[in-house]
């Protein structure tokens, strides 16, 4: 029998854990998701793989090679163009002569593949649709079925209004060759939108097999993490890499060459790749550590998924986040709860990254600033906006909108209500729209505007000589020629002689 790995999503709802890699290459507790699927099929005596490639298939390719280090065969096809998943399917129908099963490349799952098959063979099924139960169905495709197995009626993620079942779709199918004719060739086909509904409707022989065990679809962040503790509490029946040793009920599973401080502290169920130093006095509890990772002293971690060759310095204090590759955590930093760290980001000592912060990949943060917001855009989050009169900062990232409201109702009050203030900008599209933002923060704060639009400071500064405004601020872009923006606040009421402004 053959097997056929859908693995060419592009993992958007998992950004930015995809920025870098294909969504079957995310890894989950050591190895990645679809070397998972690969060893659960060899398991069951499903050695001849076919994989459909789309997005950054040359990662796929690398990795997994021919496919003989897993004891199986791999043939990959890369999809001309995204056909949908049956679509994809049908692009592969050369290769498939006998009965086959396909299962998505990033699904976490422990099903009993055999039952399903040997369910499928009993029935004599032109297609089975492998279903499970879950509490919260709106996300998936709900079936019912007959007490045969026959299905009766499904409806692809309903609203709750909608909801008749708790059994869905797992995305797993158990299909005869002749299926394949159904799909036409080159065209956007879906299993659950377009070839089932087709086959309901033809009386065909379509089936529903209820399988118990662990099965969660890791589409977007919160059930990748979700699915990393249900490993760690050892909800999932499967293979988790390295040395597994239990001690007073915890369980320690332990790469090669890795070096531990007899004093660490470990507690729940843990998995260290190879080549990880642990030092002293460092508390791990459930939590995954990368191979080649380094995690220095008196460290507190907790509910961790630490990717390849992380480096955490000492008393670095992370809750509940995700550690992307090659990331760098400084001395004394603290990171809350359900954080990213992006492949490369950087974190300096006794920073504060606040709760739900993504940073993107190659982004710092400077030592000692707190970070509150996802660092996307520009190449690093300072310490200080403030310096003298001026307010500088990465456009539409430290300097936002939001930011600039905030920084007006401040000036503002420091002007007090009734006072008069003149404001300029310079001429790009980014000064204007903090230039406005700022002006809505001063009007808040009951100051008249003159609004002087787009003018240099100079022309501000002689403003302000007339003697009828109370300060005046100007929002340009900084001359430095970078991403960077500034706002420039002056104030009359604290400068004398007017003169010296």
């Amino acid at each position: 029998m053959k097997a056929v790995i859908m693995a060419g999503g592009f993992g958007t709802r998992l950004r930015p854990l995809t920025a870098n890699l294909p969504k079957p290459m995310v890894p989950l507790a050591g190895l990645p998701v679809m070397e998972h699927i690969i060893i659960l099929l060899k398991k069951h005596k499903i050695t001849d793989i076919t994989a459909i490639l789309y997005f950054q298939s040359q990662q796929i390719k690398s990795y997994f090679g021919n496919g003989k280090k897993w004891g199986v065969k791999i043939e990959y096809i890369t999809a001309e163009a995204d056909y949908g998943t049956a679509g994809s399917v049908k692009n592969a129908e050369r290769y498939i002569d006998d009965r086959f099963i396909i299962i998505s490349g990033d699904v976490v799952t422990d099903f009993d593949i055999s039952k399903a098959i040997d369910f499928h063979n009993s029935k004599k099924a032109e297609a089975t649709i492998v279903l499970t139960r879950v509490e919260d169905p709106v996300s998936y495709g709900i079936v019912i079925t007959s007490k045969s197995g026959k299905i009766t009626r499904f409806l692809e993620k309903p609203s709750w209004g909608k909801v008749f079942s708790d059994t869905v779709n797992t995305g797993i199918y158990i299909l005869e060759p002749g299926v394949l004719k159904m799909i036409p060739p080159k065209t956007d086909f879906d299993f659950s939108k377009n070839l089932f509904p087709y086959m309901l409707a033809r009386k065909k022989k379509l089936y529903g097999y209820i399988a118990s065990g662990y099965w969660k679809d890791i589409g977007n962040i919160e059930e990748y993490f979700l699915a990393h503790q249900d490993v760690l509490e050892g909800k999932v029946g499967i293979d988790i890499p390295g040395k597994k040793t239990v001690t007073n009920g915890n369980v320690l599973y332990v790469g090669n060459n890795t070096m531990i401080s007899h004093t660490a502290d470990f507690s729940g169920n843990i998995v260290i790749g190879d080549n990880v130093k642990i030092g002293p006095r460092a508390k791990i509890y459930n939590s995954v550590i990368g191979s080649k990772s380094v995690v220095g002293r008196d460290v507190n971690i907790n509910r961790v998924v630490g990717w390849d060759k992380v480096s955490i310095g000492p008393q670095a204090e992370i809750t509940e986040s995700i550690l992307c590759n090659e990331s760098y955590v400084g001395e004394e930093a603290a990171i809350d709860e359900e954080c990213i760290l992006s492949d490369g980001a950087r974190v300096g000592e006794r920073a504060h990254i606040k709760r739900n912060v993504k940073i993107w990949p190659y982004k710092e943060v400077d030592a000692g600033a707190t970070l509150s917001s996802s660092l996307i855009w520009g190449e690093r989050w300072s310490r200080e906006l403030f310096s003298d009169a001026k307010i500088s900062g990465i456009g539409n990232a430290e300097i936002t909108p939001e930011f600039a409201t905030k920084v007006g109702a401040a000036y503002g009050a420091l002007l007090g209500p009734g006072s008069s203030a003149a404001i300029c900008r310079g001429a790009s599209n980014a000064s204007r729209m903090i230039y406005r933002a700022v002006i809505s923060g001063l009007l808040s704060a009951g100051v008249n505007i003159a609004d002087l639009q787009a003018a240099p400071i100079p022309v501000l500064r002689q403003v302000l000589k007339s003697g009828r405004y109370s300060g005046g601020i100007n929002v340009r872009l900084s001359p430095r020629g970078n991403s960077e923006m500034e706002i420039i606040c002056l104030c009359c009421k604290l400068v004398y002689p007017y003169e010296d402004i």
